[in-house]
């Protein structure tokens, strides 16, 4: 890592020592969410190649067997 990266992540670090704890939560977050936006977020989830998709008989099951357990 360059010398300059490093200073400056240690400027950020300094400032962000200033703040309260939940600024600092606020400000890591904001900063996951702009990686997150630059980098992409890729693939959530990703079934297996196998895997069967339900019927519309279970899937009503399913909903029926919800709606009586709450």
């Amino acid at each position: 890592m360059p010398e300059a990266t490093k200073e400056v992540i240690h400027e950020i670090a300094k400032e962000a020592a200033l703040l309260d704890p939940l600024d600092q939560h606020l400000l890591l977050t904001r900063l996951r969410v702009k990686r997150l936006k630059r980098k992409g977020a890729g693939i959530i989830a990703s079934p297996p190649k196998n895997l069967k998709k339900p019927t519309m008989k279970q899937i009503d099951k399913w909903k029926h067997e919800s709606r009586v357990s709450s």
